[in-house]
């Protein structure tokens, strides 16, 4: 299908002739060409007051025959002899002169007065398609609104996005366009369509007399200032890459962008780069519009600019721009690549056998991935001949690859990152994507180059084969993705959410009736900081921000004001004497902002200032007149409610007695020192910083007894921030919250004075070794290297005094280290005969040397850990454990002293009762793995669905160490501390804990032989963790212990039991059960 509707033409005989070009000019490398006759079919000889002239839906020109030529000086068409008015003749040449110059720029745009139909397209009606023609009135009308606000135009691939901006330039005859696209491929795409304004006139939507513009392609950038400005003069059109821009001088580039009047940026999503956000502000006060196929900017950020047309995607499906999309999810525990080539190659034997002329594409994520692919599909498919191309391969062999496609002497294509935006082959119907893209909008993009349809050839419905090898980061591609998802519905429903989500900020930045020029809202990135205010009434002034401040020191006016969202903005000039001088003759200029935000409902002010140095009552009684009250003093730090494990990052204290002390700032262990003192009568905090858990999430927060309220990060738009107040409002209102409590409740850390007395549970890696890729940090020991994440840190619980021991433990070794006291800080040491090499990346060190630098976190009895070289201990009284709530066990038939069920499935293990236990549970189990090993998440890992989310149940197992049950201490010491390290595994999302379990599945596959699922499979993990991150999630501990006896369980293992308990349920609330005997 082509990018508008033909409706039905009338097919005559006639001749054709080649395209005829003016003059070709070049500025600094750069070309300008315009195409005066199209190369077509001329189907009449018309007469014209005696004289005769060829014409088509492209113009007329002069025409003759050979016994009464032209001037040979003038461009005409050479009929064969005899020819005469209203013959159709077969064949005939041009005269061309030797130079045929362009039509000034000016008279283009001249003859595009009324030159274009708005007509809508039919099935016997050539004209526009109905999103070209929404696309086209909706530009339009808003440009008759004199604001400068880009226009962002969201039209689904396939949709004829190019013939609007063809359109567009010939109903709204700008004096000179820009046209911003991101690759060179795409430039040239772009630049031919407007060379010859594509099948606009072919159709007749643009009537004969227009002319083709005159086109400049922006290859290499300007030195000189003034060959910018000619090249620029002397177009109608100019399609430059940023890339380009980029190469151009300050000043040439300012000229060029300054003699252009309107601005076009095609694939919009792109426009977060620097280059592009510094052209699309050079246009600040000219019309500028965003053509995109998808809402999704590549960083996630607001596309930004006004969303005044988008054309939904199912209607594009439905008028059959956009073809249907047969998705496959290939999952395959052993090879995925070759089970994905094979799927992915029979689909296309089978399109190939139904007629279609269909092209298999294999995508992969670099050139060594594409290297090791293109084998498979040699092997799997010799006779369609696959290819290989990447952007480092000489051009020529690109060409041929290329070649080899077009022409069909290869089927089959491996690529890297190429054949994207500006690559136009209808046959390219098959995707086999072994390394999908981790951005949604670049994905959208992609998927796009295959759900285009065409009427130029025989080609069916797309069809994407996807390995599923991980889980991805953007909930929008885990649905996407998933192994039963509808790509059709789904695609739909992703581009209509993103549509409603950027119309919902751009219906925001639309509210503001009034604006500044000085700043964009655009660019307005406020910190997540504020001062509140009660107000006396639900009404406020925020003219008066005018008056208070006075308009001379205003560097915006007017001020930016949503008066619908109770948002006004404004930037304020501060001059003050420099600091370091005393000098009358120069001041310091600073430029403040201050964003003020009215909740009329709960009648609350918001107000936020860059530099942080007030609380603005004056300000506030300005706005809301007499009565104003500002939240302060302890009630402040009811912000930090319902933060459980609260440890105070900085506390800011301030004594009433003590003149010459009277304010003093702890971080670290000396924020100890801060509370104390603040108990002491005289002493208050003044401020807290501190973090901690919400429901099993990470939070942190800030609060001053002055009023003000921030965290760290920074708003990515004033509707970010608005919404953030919203979530401070709601706490400080809250009159349940004991401020006691919130303040009773912080964990104090405390300086290491020497290793505390107690058993140590548990040692663990830092949590950002499980963020990062597995082979990041390397251990190396005789030769058998393992990643860090795999091996085990194995405590030494018989000790309670003098240094930390541990064993980092795998299959092929274990060496023992040790960690001291010394000066405050844990050193630590290897005490094993060889010392274990980090392998990282780029270098080598010891393993001590890396523990010292980045230290371990260690887990003691009493819910006491260690971090950072501080000693965190809550301070609240810990409930008891209850006996009831152990769980006796028959143990018939079980080995107590015999742990692992290893590869032969031992029946008389601790672990294989286990498992059977869960699998005989009436409730049943989606999946039940057996992770016991090096580095284990836990003995057990089993998962579930129900009415509630998703369930994560984690069964550590421990031998006993009689062959009795007893009283024995020993046997829950490394038992509990495994269970306390798991909470690791419910931080923040899910992501690595199921990127861990199923690396780990499939390492322990290759390496037994034996299958790790007892319930479920890999498709069905997968299925799991494509729902979960967007269930209620829920994790809860087994501790299996069948050395402990319930009837005769001691004080001091109850205790320990409780630690174990408190330290679980306050961290990722996650409920304890242990299995023990009677």
């Amino acid at each position: 299908m082509s990018d508008v509707d033909h409706g039905a033409k009338e097919t005559r005989r006639g001749w054709s002739a080649p395209s005829v070009w003016a003059r070709t000019d070049s500025f600094g490398r750069n070309s300008v060409k315009q195409l005066i006759v199209p190369a077509s079919t001329f189907q009449r000889v018309v007469g014209v007051d005696g004289r005769l002239q060829v014409g088509n839906n492209y113009g007329r020109w002069p025409a003759a025959t050979p016994d009464s030529p032209l001037s040979r000086d003038l461009l005409w068409a050479q009929l064969p002899l005899g020819a005469q008015a209203d013959d159709v003749v077969s064949r005939a040449t041009w005269n061309v002169p030797v130079t045929v110059p362009r039509v000034a720029p000016a008279e283009v745009t001249e003859r595009y007065r009324d030159a274009i139909g708005f007509t809508e397209g039919g099935p016997e009606t050539p004209g526009l398609r109905s999103p070209q023609l929404g696309a086209l009135h909706a530009v339009l009308g808003y440009w008759t609104t004199k604001r400068m606000t880009p226009a962002t135009v969201v039209m689904p691939t396939g949709t004829g996005k190019t013939e609007t901006m063809l359109a567009l330039l010939v109903a709204a005859r700008p004096e000179r366009l820009l046209v911003l696209v991101p690759s060179d491929s795409l430039r040239e795409q772009v630049a031919a369509k407007f060379e010859t304004l594509g099948v606009l006139q072919e159709l007749g939507i643009v009537s004969a007399s227009a002319l083709r513009p005159t086109v400049g392609r922006l290859l290499h950038g300007f030195t000189a200032t003034e060959t910018a400005t000619a090249f620029a003069q002397a177009c109608n059109v100019i399609v430059a890459t940023p890339s380009a821009l980029n190469a151009c001088a300050t000043d040439a580039l300012e000229a060029f962008l300054g003699a252009c009047s309107h601005l076009f940026i095609d694939e919009a999503h792109h426009v977060a780069a620097r280059t592009w956000s510094e052209v699309r502000q050079a246009f600040d006060q000219k019309p500028v519009v965003q053509f995109t196929a998808t809402p999704f900017r590549e960083d996630g950020k607001h596309l930004q600019g006004r969303s005044i047309y988008s054309f939904p995607l199912r209607e594009a499906q439905a008028q059959g721009y956009f073809s249907s999309i047969n998705y496959t999810a290939v999952i395959d525990f052993d090879d995925v690549d070759q089970a994905l080539a094979q799927q992915s190659v029979a689909r296309l034997r089978t399109d190939l056998a139904a007629g279609h002329d269909h092209v298999l594409m294999a995508r992969v994520r670099g050139i060594d991935r594409a290297k090791a692919i293109l084998p498979l599909y040699e092997a799997i498919a010799p006779d369609l001949a696959p290819v290989i191309i990447n952007s480092q391969m000489p051009k020529v062999h690109q060409r041929d690859a290329l070649k080899a496609l077009h022409e069909r002497t290869s089927r089959i294509i491996v690529c890297v990152n190429m054949l994207g935006e500006g690559f136009d082959l209808p046959a390219l119907k098959i995707a086999a994507v072994h390394d999908p893209q981790k951005s949604l909008g670049v994905t959208l993009q992609f998927i796009g180059r295959f759900a285009r349809t065409s009427t130029s050839g025989s080609f069916g419905e797309a069809s994407m084969f996807v390995a599923r090898t991980e889980i991805e980061a953007d909930k929008r591609l885990r649905e996407l993705y998933a192994e039963d998802s509808d790509w059709n519905l789904i695609l739909r429903n992703l581009t209509e959410a993103a549509v409603e989500e950027q119309q919902a900020v751009s219906d925001f930045e639309e509210g503001f009736t009034s604006l500044p020029e000085e700043v964009t809202l655009r660019s307005l990135l406020p910190k997540m900081s504020t001062v509140v205010y009660r107000a006396p009434s639900k009404r406020w002034e925020p003219q008066h921000i005018v008056d208070f401040f006075g308009e001379e020191n205003l560097l915006t006016s007017p001020i930016g004001l949503n008066a619908d969202a109770g948002v006004g903005w404004c930037v304020v000039e501060r001059r003050t004497e420099v600091r370091w001088g005393d000098l009358k003759t120069i001041e310091e200029v600073s430029y403040q902002l201050y964003v003020l935000y009215f909740d009329r409902d709960h009648q609350l002010l918001y107000i936020n200032n860059s530099a942080n140095d007030g609380v603005f009552e004056d300000l506030a009684a300005a706005v809301l007149g007499p009565g104003a009250e500002r939240f302060t003093g302890s009630t402040v730090y009811r912000v930090m409610a319902d933060i459980e494990r609260l440890v105070p990052t900085n506390v800011g204290v301030l004594d009433a007695h003590d003149q010459f002390r009277r304010f003093s700032m702890h971080v670290g262990s000396d924020v100890t020192a801060s509370f104390s003192q603040a108990e002491a009568g005289t002493k208050s905090q003044t401020n807290i910083s501190g973090g901690g858990y919400r429901n099993g999430e990470h939070v942190s927060i800030s609060a001053s007894l002055k009023g003000r309220i921030w965290s760290h990060a920074t708003a990515t738009s004033l509707k970010h921030w608005r919404d953030w107040c919203d979530t401070i409002g709601e706490k400080l209102l809250d009159d349940t919250i004991s401020i006691d409590k919130v303040i009773g409740q912080f964990i104090l850390p405390e300086s290491l004075t020497g290793r505390p007395e107690g058993v140590l549970l548990a040692a663990e890696w830092p949590w950002l070794l499980h963020t990062l890729q597995a082979d990041h940090v390397r251990l190396s020991y005789q030769e058998k290297i393992h990643e860090a994440v795999y091996t085990d840190l194995v405590p030494d619980t018989e000790s309670t005094t003098g240094p930390f021991r541990f064993t980092v433990k795998t299959g092929s070794w274990q060496v023992t280290y040790e960690a001291t006291v010394e000066r405050g800080r844990l050193r630590y040491r290897c005490t094993g005969e060889e010392e274990i090499t980090v392998v990282r990346p780029r270098s080598e060190l010891p393993l001590s040397d890396w523990l010292n630098d980045n230290g371990l976190l260690l887990i003691l009895d009493d819910d006491r850990i260690i971090e950072g070289d501080l000693l965190y201990k809550p301070t609240w009284d810990r409930p008891p454990f209850d006996p009831s709530q152990l769980t006796p066990l028959d143990w018939a038939g079980t080995t107590l002293t015999v742990e692992s069920q290893t590869m032969d499935k031992l029946a008389d293990s601790i672990q294989f009762r286990a498992i059977a236990d869960l699998k005989a549970e009436t409730e049943p189990w989606d999946i039940i793995i057996d992770d016991d090993g090096n580095g284990e998440i836990a003995d057990v890992v089993a998962l579930r669905l129900d009415h509630e989310g998703l369930l994560i149940r984690l069964v550590h197992c421990k031998y006993s160490r009689g062959v009795a049950p007893g009283a024995r201490v020993a046997d829950l010491y490394e038992v509990c501390g495994q269970a306390q390290k798991s909470i690791i595994w419910r931080r923040s999302d899910l992501r690595p804990f199921f990127r861990a379990l199923e690396a780990r599945a499939r390492q322990k596959q290759r390496r037994t032989g034996v299958s790790p699922f007892e319930v479920g499979d890999i498709k069905k993990l997968y299925e799991l963790q494509d729902k979960a991150l967007v269930l209620r999630r829920r994790m809860e501990m087994v501790i299996v212990q069948p050395g402990l006896s319930a009837s005769k369980a001691t004080t001091q293992q109850l205790d320990l039991l409780a630690s174990t308990q408190a330290y679980l349920k306050t961290t990722i609330n996650a409920p304890l059960a242990v299995w023990c005997s009677g």
